[in-house]
């Protein structure tokens, strides 16, 4: 019973960071609280007993945290730390198989780890969908209702999230071309 308890709390505090990650408009921000929410879902996944996610949910943390640090790094490191992350999730995922399931959730983490090292606005929020319907199997085989519940609200969070940076940016441009005298 208290395990339960603790499974559906770990799993709600993570979709409670994960959707207020999506809503930032400060894409080093979106990139900090996404890195909370990972190693949340990682104590929530290893109450599940789902090795293969808390690890690469771990990872996940730390591949965020880092990828925040090095927003307005040059390409080079960034290229760098990109593959040091990525050869790290196929290790983890390689030495935690469970099956093709485990395919999946490499190819997310594999996918997420591109989308925060190299893309930023509409693009990464947008990514971050396709990234939640790959987590969702995961969430549907271990019959967690917080990670199903987190995958649809992380996806209407990440389109709302890429329609605000999308209408931020579209604000911002006319001023840009009015003060370089562009503008009508």
């Amino acid at each position: 019973m208290a395990t339960d308890l603790l499974i559906h709390a770990t799993g709600l505090c993570a979709l409670a960071c994960n959707t207020l990650a999506l809503l930032r408009t400060c894409e080093r921000s979106l990139r900090l609280h996404s890195g909370v929410a990972g190693v949340i879902w990682a104590l929530n996944n290893i109450l599940l007993g789902a090795q293969t996610a808390a690890v690469l949910s771990l990872v996940s943390a730390g591949r965020t945290a880092t990828s925040a640090a090095t927003l307005h790094s040059g390409e080079r490191l960034r290229r760098g730390v990109f593959l040091g992350f990525a050869l790290l999730t196929v290790g983890v995922g390689a030495l935690t198989w469970d099956g093709w399931p485990s395919a999946l959730l490499i190819a997310a983490s594999l996918l997420s780890t591109y989308a925060v090292f190299f893309m930023t606005g509409r693009t990464l929020r947008c990514t971050m969908l396709l990234v939640s319907a790959l987590w969702m199997y995961h969430a549907w085989t271990c019959d967690s209702w917080e990670q199903m519940a987190a995958n649809v609200v992380t996806a209407a969070a990440a389109l709302y999230g890429a329609w605000r940076v999308q209408r931020l940016a579209q604000k911002q441009r006319p001023a840009a071309q009015c003060a370089a005298g562009l503008g009508s």
